[in-house]
């Protein structure tokens, strides 16, 4: 699930680290102040140094008690100000000695304060110059050190910052290692624990977050925070009803909670209860009524509850109050589409995604209203750029509807199978990536994720499109070629006509798609044909889809499609008159009809509709070589040699060369004519092809695409029966002859899209592609109607790799060079990757621990494209220091100067 959407808001940290230790005054950290309910230990109870030299515990409490005069007294606090001076390693060993010396409890606590900080800064140096080991073990002694009753600034700023420093300098393990050390020493505070939870929301580890929120509870029932933290926890884990639970009450706690009562009536209007949620939101804004977050929730609760004109109304001023009120325009945009309003929806999406292209559920909304305008191309590049920021089963779902609505059932069925999968007929998933999860249905399988991050009940999918694509990834499941246990014929059957069922201009591309699955396995038969003559009365209809030249041609495109994304661009709709269109479905039609005849060992039968095909299939193209191969297959089983040898010879293609392929036509050509003689005269020669095709030009790459995944050969297709290569018996005039071996798939990019890309995984023959009617002569589809090439169709390659703009392509922008503050107080520095950029690669670091601290705030949603941190200053020192900002788009240094 997508960090953003699920990790718990800025409300949520900032009330952690600024209400729960509100108390603190700003001067506390430097004049080491603890909290009112802590009890002060002695010195030697709160002091754990490495110094060699540290008393024994009982010497320490003898010398406690001895008064020192003011002038030793001041002298102790000028030294330890000139040892923080120092640079970090000095500092640590000059503290070192400095804590060994008889000094008042309060100074001792400051200077074990500084040691904590200084140990961070020297760690933090070791791990960028390469010192892995060294830098973990001076994380691990800054905990050790830091006092039992240190103060809450230097726990909520430093301490507890710890995990998260190494994180993001990549030490993932030794960040979870020492979050659990910082927990130990804490687990009796309810306030620190609560401090830790939003490291794990961050690292997307709700149930530890929910373990420390729960810890806090059981230690403090009566915290508003400790239900608050909980309930985020549970939101994130995708526990909804109990989140919900714990968010009421916190607000029965703290009536005065806008956290509390923002979140609870977003989870009762994900709830369908909308009613409920009106309520809280109005008493949000009669005690602000500038809250954002509270006036879209209005709104979209005002459509819920079915007060459209109302809701309009509302919409309308929110929106010219604030017209990139992002949550509003993406939340109201796939309200409009689930209720079938694809203008409105298409109107208000493109808004939004104008305002911020990487909010994931803006982009669903968005392929949402172009699938429902017919345009499904053009919403597969918006959700493969959404995948490009976002990682949850509800983003493959919605592509691969947008695949299926283009005709690209295959694709569709392979995105599917990359998330879900069937366990007794119910599909299942790693909701968030990783809360596993079983449902009848597609829709409310996936509905906690839209409830949890996106706050709608209602989704934007029918339950008849949603049982169409499971029947798909059920027949693609059971038909894979790589499965070698016997399909289940009845419950193959049953998926295929489930997949196929409808009224709807595109069933006839369903019906043949789904015949050919069948034929694939050789499974179910009878209900191919019947499906081949269904398709047959509704091709009519079927040409007059907008999504038909792709549907028609889908295996044809597959190569050209994958190389385009692959380098970053899109293949668009080609353009086929409708008379070639006709001849290419048609043809496949005949075509399949043929070879499921063939596979009822009707051979003579199979024989005449196979020829019927090449009558109206483009010559030379992918499928008509398709259609040549099964042919001489067909000759050759009925016994009719020369006849087969010069339909293998046909359907062979140079452009591919295919040693398995061309082993079995030598072995035909020698029993033919007694020797191999002459053979290489027959097959034509691939050099001249070749040199054509290096001359057709490369798509244009999108620079902020990733490669897509390469071509699987797990899915290879055994259906053809062929002549056994070299002295092999020949095939006997059954259909149940022994499979052709299998091509090996061409996974690298070829200079020219081959129109068998997709079909060629699978084993078979090369598929078809149209060719031009103006000559009549032979003219593949990759030439004639080879589709227009638009960037902005990014893909992953592998479920979590991700490609990012490099230094050129995005810019670091810093508002302001330089900031003031006073000394004890705290300023903000803002952030922004402008063009694009991975944000968490986005660091703040500065060589002076011991004079000022950074604080990363969490991301807000609404600026998914920035990064806030807090400076705060925690010496009494004046002076000028600063602060690198670092990323992939380049460096900042900023100038703080605390007066």
């Amino acid at each position: 699930m997508n960090r953003k959407k699920l990790t718990q808001s800025c409300r949520l940290q900032l009330v952690v680290c600024c209400l729960l230790f509100g108390f603190v005054a700003p001067g506390a950290f430097a004049q080491g102040e603890k909290g009112p309910a802590q009890k002060k230990p002695t010195p030697a109870a709160k002091r754990t140094t490495p110094a060699a030299k540290k008393p024994a515990a009982g010497e320490r409490q003898a010398q406690a008690g001895v008064a020192l005069s003011p002038e030793d007294e001041a002298a102790l606090k000028a030294r330890l100000e000139e040892i923080l001076k120092l640079p970090a390693w000095e500092r640590v060993a000059e503290l070192e000695d400095f804590l060994d010396l008889e000094m008042p409890d309060a100074l001792e606590l400051r200077a074990l304060e500084h040691m904590v900080s200084s140990l961070a800064a020297f760690a933090d140096e070791r791990l960028r110059a390469g010192e892995t080991a060294r830098g973990v073990d001076l994380f691990r002694q800054a905990v050790r050190v830091a006092p039992d009753d240190m103060s809450d600034r230097l726990f909520v700023e430093v301490v507890s910052q710890f995990p998260a420093n190494l994180y993001l300098l990549g030490q993932r393990e030794a960040a979870f290692e020492l979050m659990g050390r910082i927990e130990r020493r804490v687990k009796d505070n309810p306030k620190r624990l609560l401090a830790l939870a939003p490291f794990y929301l961050n690292m997307e580890r709700a149930d530890e977050a929910a373990r420390l929120a729960a810890a806090a509870v059981k230690l403090a029932p009566g915290m508003p925070m400790a239900h608050l933290a909980l309930g985020a926890a549970l939101r994130q884990s995708l526990r909804l009803e109990e989140a919900e639970r714990e968010y009421a009450r916190a607000l029965e706690l703290d009536p005065k909670s806008t956290a509390a009562r923002q979140s609870l009536g977003d989870l009762r209007r994900a709830a369908g209860r909308a009613g409920e949620a009106l309520a809280l939101y109005r008493e949000l804004l009669d005690s602000d009524p500038k809250n954002a977050g509270a006036r879209g929730g209005l709104v979209l609760a005002l459509f819920d509850a079915g007060q459209r004109e109302e809701a309009e109304r509302e919409l309308e001023a929110a929106l010219s109050e604030d017209p990139k009120n992002l949550p509003l325009l993406a939340g109201a945009a796939y309200w409009h589409a689930a209720r079938g309003d694809s203008r409105r929806a298409l109107e208000l999406a493109e808004r939004a995604v104008n305002v911020e292209p990487r909010h994931p559920w803006a982009q669903i909304a968005l392929a949402r209203a172009l699938v429902a305008a017919k345009r499904p191309l053009d919403a597969e590049r918006a959700l493969r750029f959404a995948r490009l920021h976002a990682n949850f089963p509800t983003l493959d779902y919605e592509l691969a509807n947008a695949l299926a609505a283009a005709g690209l059932y295959d694709e569709a069925a392979e995105t599917l199978a990359e998330r879900f999968t069937l366990k007794g007929g119910r599909v299942a998933s790693r909701l968030a990536g990783r809360v596993e999860a079983t449902n009848e249905s597609f829709v409310e399988l996936l509905a906690p994720e839209r409830r949890a991050s996106f706050f709608q009940h209602a989704a934007a999918e029918t339950e008849e499109n949603a049982r169409r694509l499971k029947s798909l990834l059920a027949l693609y499941a059971s038909t894979r070629a790589s499965d070698e246990s016997a399909p289940n014929e009845a419950a193959v059957a049953a998926v295929a006509e489930q997949f196929a069922r409808g009224d709807d201009e595109m069933r006839a591309f369903r019906q043949l798609y789904a015949a050919n699955r069948l034929l694939r396995r050789r499974a179910a038969v009878p209900t191919a044909l019947a499906l081949i003559d269904a398709a047959r009365k509704s091709v009519e209809a079927g040409l007059e889809a907008p999504q038909a030249p792709v549907a028609a041609m889908a295996d044809d495109l597959r190569e050209l499609r994958e190389r385009a994304i692959r380098q970053g661009a899109s293949a668009g709709v080609p353009e086929v008159s409708r008379s070639m269109l006709s001849n290419i479905v048609r043809g496949r039609i005949e075509e399949a009809h043929g070879w499921a005849l063939f596979n009822q060992g009707k051979v003579e039968e199979a024989i005449a509709s196979l020829r019927a095909a090449l009558t109206v299939l483009p010559e030379t193209s992918g499928y008509w070589r398709a259609a040549q191969w099964r042919l001489g297959v067909a000759l050759a089983t009925a016994g009719n040699q020369r006849e087969a040898l010069a339909s293998y010879i046909k359907a062979y293609d140079p452009n591919r060369p295919d040693p398995a392929r061309r082993a079995v036509i030598t072995a035909l050509y020698r029993k033919v004519h007694g020797s191999t003689a002459g053979i290489d005269l027959r097959l034509p020669s691939a050099v001249e092809a070749q040199g054509a095709a290096q001359s057709q030009p490369l798509a244009q790459p999108d620079p902020t695409a990733s490669p897509s995944p390469e071509v699987r050969a797990d899915e290879t297709k055994r259906d053809e029966p062929t002549p056994a290569p070299e002295s092999a018996p020949m095939p006997s005039p059954s259909p149940e002859s022994t499979p052709a071996p299998e091509a090996t798939p061409d996974v690298a990019p070829s200079p020219e899209p081959s129109p068998e890309g997709a079909r060629a995984r699978e084993g078979a023959a090369p598929t078809p592609a149209a060719k031009t009617v103006e000559t009549g002569n032979a003219k593949t589809a990759a030439d004639a109607a080879r589709p227009a090439e638009t960037a902005g169709a990014p893909s992953r390659a592998g479920r979590t790799r991700r490609t990012f703009p490099t230094r050129e392509q995005c810019t670091l922008a810093v508002a302001g060079e330089s900031l003031s503050l006073a000394v004890g107080g705290s300023a903000t520095i803002v952030a922004r990757l402008e063009g694009g950029g991975d944000l968490t690669r986005l660091t703040a670091t500065t060589p002076h621990w011991s004079d000022i601290v950074i604080l990363r705030e969490p991301s807000n949603d609404a600026e998914p494209d920035t990064a806030r941190f807090t400076i705060n200053s925690i010496s009494r020192t004046p002076g000028t220091f600063s602060v690198a900002l670092k990323s992939p788009c380049g460096t900042k240094e900023i100038t703080i100067t605390v007066k």
